[in-house]
């Protein structure tokens, strides 16, 4: 497609490009590459039929590369230039292979030599003291006598007086129909009172970046602006950052099914905030009810699985974070914590009736659960009023705030949006509320210091999707059209100060500035909180959900879990179609749809016509402005009004204290030092140099980490920016076993930068480089942005463990596995051994012990011993450690890394396949006749371990000795699949299973 029918696809009527030149941007870096400079060069005109006025412009566009090359390539304005008053292009004539002043070797190439004619653009408005015009170069003289002309001519219509300057960003008359053509450009605007999409946020910015890779430039100048973008708005931000301020908010979701109010609601709105841990992975084996004599205190107590008190190395993915002693942070109503600050309450299925679903504007039911929440703060509502509210047929949000804090909060903006019958009508779709929250300041010396105090956005969306199971992709598609359809009106003032302390324009607010136009989706906030009847139902059949509900053999935490793995929402989640890096609290309540209040129920009070399911839920995003911590995470049983039961959370947000002006300054302050990253204008760029261009690792070993660190200096006088990038684009930046951090940075002149190196190998990476051969030689590429690459070589030698191997493998071995030759020095699968070596080995020694403990498998040991009886198994050496060692640690060490090995396993002893049938077994026979459906290493290794575990309970005193090794062992060799179709057993029927083998 020619470049001037892109151009005009695009353009907004009546706007029409006039002329369109292909020229080259003239850059002085060292990898100057004609394809990624390619520019187009377009004078647009604007005419105005109704004054019949004509302003012209001229527009620079580069081409943005399809997916992966397979698409052609796309158009986008990069830079405006109203033509008017001091506007100019100055010709010049030279030839190409002189304009470079680094080089030292003259070119042969015969395009270099070729005469061409460079055009440089000085803007209406003039240069900044410091700054070079733009410069093109052309082989096209034809082409641009005609770009000239036409400039010429828009210069000569135009009504703009000579000594005026037109500030786009605030102009309402010249000139104001650019805007929307650099709408996502960078201003100080975004940057300091926009916040970002969290869907960006959340992606790493290294992902955001432009497909690059050795020898396949990517998108460098936009690549340079995102690096750009993402360092001054974090450093700017902690420049600024005065302190921080405690927010406290509960948020509610309650399906009232077309009722109203008839029942106390003081539990669901008041609460009892405790606290409730995320993200913690437990590796302990889960708690489980009394067993004989055993209580679940008592269980909880001794038993204690060795991998949770043995410390566990980071993963390759985690990063190296520094400690920082903050302050705590005040609380914005410190007269009155025990009490949430703010109070928001999603309502859905307010009005059922037939008519409200086609036309609704009666506030009655409204008013009606507005009465209703004041009754239920009781005494405290003199404390509230309501803040905010919208009410789109069925649903409804409420805000209240304390009337203490009222004046705290403000742009408040609402929007609403119907997914049901023809995606308009109001029995599905959302209700929204966006509002900006201004912390006080606490002291006298923060308002002395803090003049301008900034503001911390908050989005509430209260939403219902589709119903029915089968329905979980037309939810998945509401979500998706909600994100889309709900939207604030953007009326973000224009920079308060468009100039820089020298009288000159700033560039940003210039060039690129665009405000007050287009809308704000619900993601442009600081923190985003759904609540909302999500109708996400659970895919497992509806007996084993309503027989797994009532198991109380498990806590209720670790069951919920396993029936989670099953839930649609958390695989939508997962498989990124809804509510992609959202954050949900781990759900510790029953499921809350459907109850029936009649004979139609079971024994827990679910519909017998309705498969239970989770499907009133609270989720939650954040950036960087805000931190939000989830206090509680529950439903209300004891509100039996409606089918559904209502769910709250209670959140803690710390938002910051800073000055407004001086973060504008501090964002113009770094702007001003990275101000040539993006290579828009000629200036001299040096590079950077690595200290060291090959890190050897040495021996790398299973679960140890090695660290090294390379040091990247900014020898040049401009800024750099840098990033690591693949060898191939469908390849990773680093092979597995390895991480880097930084992957990407920017380095101011003189700057130099610690870059960390560190191998670590867990059980997957092992299961991995097992396979392989040893040698881990590699090439890491750092890539100057509009510079060259570096290259970096890597190596080190794989030290191979039997940890994190199949038991089919391990029964092939020779020897020892770090005796192997090569991965594939196997004995044939005839002549395989009956178990492996080292589960043996480990064995015999716990066999071979004199003293005789009851902490075996309660008790972990230490890590460095593991660690030397491991790497004992790995080569062949001797224990160091005698059966007879009158030190008790080290059998306590033995039979943690037997757990451990086992845990590491490819495959589950038992695999999950088999869990339902062991839940069926009744007596120690027909438990022995399901070995007969495991291979036969496997049945091998179960007899081994199991006569073992029965061996020290006979011989303990302890009369539950048996039930306490059962519970920690179990999980083990008994091990889930996160992947299985099979509806999971309960920890204590794994037990129970263990039980007739070791009893």
């Amino acid at each position: 497609m020619a470049a001037i029918t892109q151009l005009q696809d695009f353009l907004k009527p009546p706007d029409e490009a006039k002329v369109v030149l292909e020229a080259t941007l003239v850059t002085s870096s060292e990898s100057n590459q004609d394809v990624q400079n390619r520019r187009v060069l377009a004078v647009v005109s604007h005419k105005d039929d109704w004054d019949l006025t004509e302003e012209g412009s001229l527009f620079v566009c580069k081409f943005r590369p399809g997916p992966s090359g397979q698409l052609p390539p796309a158009l986008e304005v990069q830079r405006v230039f109203p033509i008017y008053g001091e506007f100019s292009i100055v010709i010049s004539q030279m030839r190409r292979g002189t304009f470079d002043p680094q080089r030292t070797t003259p070119s042969n190439s015969i395009l270099d030599q070729r005469a061409v004619i460079t055009l440089s653009i000085n803007p209406a408005e003039g240069l900044a003291s410091d700054g070079h015009p733009p410069t093109f170069f052309t082989h096209d003289v034809e082409g641009l006598k005609t770009l000239v002309a036409e400039c010429k001519r828009m210069k000569e219509v135009s009504e703009v007086d000579v000594n005026t300057t037109i500030n786009i960003a605030s102009s309402t008359t010249h000139f104001s129909w650019l805007k929307p053509y650099f709408a996502k450009r960078t201003t100080i605007a975004t940057l300091t009172t926009t916040p970002q999409d969290l869907r960006q946020i959340h992606r790493p910015l290294l992902e955001r970046l432009s497909a690059a890779c050795a020898g396949i430039m990517g998108d460098d100048h936009e690549d340079a602006q995102m690096i750009r973008d993402d360092w001054v708005r974090l450093n700017a931000r902690n420049m600024s950052r005065k302190g921080r301020r405690k927010l406290t908010l509960r948020v509610g979701t309650f399906n009232v099914n077309g009722k109203m109010p008839s029942q106390d609601l003081s539990a669901w709105i008041q609460g009892n905030a405790t606290p409730v841990q995320q993200h913690q992975v437990e590796v302990d084996a889960p708690s489980l009810p009394p067993v004989k004599n055993v209580s679940p205190f008592s269980i909880r107590d001794l038993v204690k699985n060795p991998f949770d008190l043995i410390p566990r190395k980071l993963s390759t993915e985690d990063e190296p974070k520094k400690e920082e002693k903050e302050e705590v942070p005040l609380r914005v109503d410190p007269s009155d914590p025990d009490d949430p600050d703010m109070l928001v309450l999603g309502f859905q299925e307010l009005d059922l009736s037939t008519e409200a679903l086609i036309y609704s504007t009666s506030t009655v039911r409204e008013d009606a659960w507005s009465l209703s929440i004041f009754a239920a703060l009781g005494e405290k509502a003199v404390k509230y009023e309501k803040l905010a509210s919208k009410q789109l047929v069925g649903m409804l949000i409420v805000i209240l705030v304390k009337k203490s804090l009222k004046d705290c909060f403000g742009d408040i903006k609402i929007s609403a949006a119907g997914a049901g019958l023809l995606g308009v009508m109001g029995n599905k779709g959302g209700t929204a509320i966006r509002l900006s929250f201004t912390p006080p300041a606490s002291t006298g010396d923060e308002k002395a210091s803090v003049h301008s105090l900034g503001k911390t956005t908050f989005t509430f969306v209260n939403a219902h999707l589709a119903a029915f199971d089968e329905m979980a992709d037309k939810r998945n598609s509401d979500f998706q059209d909600l994100s889309k359809r709900l939207t604030f009106e953007n009326t973000i003032p224009p920079p308060s100060s468009p100039s820089n302390a020298d009288g000159t324009d700033d560039p940003l607010s210039n060039d690129f500035t665009a405000v007050n136009v287009g809308s704000l989706s619900v993601f442009e906030t600081d923190a985003l909180f759904w609540m909302l009847d999500l109708n996400y139902r659970v895919d497992i059949p509806d007996a084993n959900m309503r027989r797994l509900l009532r198991d109380d053999e498990w806590d209720n935490r670790p069951k919920f879990e396993s029936l989670l793995r099953f839930d649609q929402l958390k695989k939508a989640m997962q498989g990124k179609k809804a509510f992609e890096n959202f954050t949900e609290a781990p759900i510790t309540h029953l499921p809350t749809y459907r109850f029936s209040p009649g004979l139609m129920m079971d024994k827990l009070g679910y519909d017998l016509k309705r498969k239970p399911a989770w499907t009133d839920r609270i989720l939650y995003m954040h950036g960087s402005a805000c931190r939000v911590d989830q206090l509680s995470y529950t439903s209300h049983p004891q509100i039996v009004m409606s089918d559904h039961r209502p769910v709250a959370a209670d959140f803690s947000v710390d938002v910051d204290l800073y000055n407004v002006d001086e973060l504008q300054s501090n964002v113009r302050k770094l702007f001003h030092d990275v101000d040539h990253l993006d290579g828009e204008s000629t200036h001299e760029r040096g590079g950077l140099k690595i200290d060291d261009t090959y890190v050897d690792f040495e021996k790398v070993s299973y679960e140890i980490p090695v660290e090294r660190k390379i040091k990247v200096r900014n020898t040049s006088k401009s800024p750099c920016a840098f990033r690591f990038v693949p060898i191939q684009l469908e390849s990773s930046i680093h092979p597995e076993w390895l991480s880097i951090h930084p992957k990407m940075g920017i380095l101011l002149p003189g700057e130099v930068m610690e870059v960390l190196l560190r191998a670590y190998v867990d059980n997957k990476v092992a299961s991995i480089l097992n396979l392989q051969p040893n040698d881990l030689s590699g090439t890491l590429i750092l890539h100057t942005v509009l510079g060259k690459d570096h290259f970096i070589s890597v190596s080190g030698e794989y030290q191979y463990t039997c940890f994190a191997n199949k038991l089919s493998r391990l029964t092939r071995l020779r020897g020892p596995i770090r005796s192997m030759d090569s991965p594939n020095d196997l004995l044939p699968e005839t002549n395989a051994i009956n178990a492996p070596r080292e589960i043996m080995r480990l064995v015999n020694w716990m066999m071979s012990y004199t003293l005789k403990t009851d902490e075996l498998f309660i008790i972990p040991g230490s890590q460095e011993t593991v660690t030397a009886i491991r790497e004992c198994l790995d080569t062949g050496d001797e224990f160091p450690y005698e059966p007879n060692t009158s030190d008790p640690k080290i059998p306590l060490a033995f039979a943690s890394t037997l757990l451990l090995f086992l845990d590491s396993l490819g495959d589950p002893i038992i695999p999950s396949v088999l869990h339902p049938q062991c839940l069926e077994m009744t007596n120690r026979d027909e438990a022995f006749e399901l070995l007969d459906a495991l291979p036969p290493s496997s049945i091998n290794v179960w007899i081994s371990v199991t006569a073992f575990l029965h061996f020290i309970c006979q011989a303990s005193k302890n009369e539950d000795q048996a039930e306490r090794i059962a519970t920690t062992i179990a999980p083990v060799l008994l091990r889930d699949d996160p992947n299985s179709p099979v509806p999971p057993i309960s920890p204590n029927g794994k037990r129970k299973f263990l039980l007739y083998f070791i009893t």
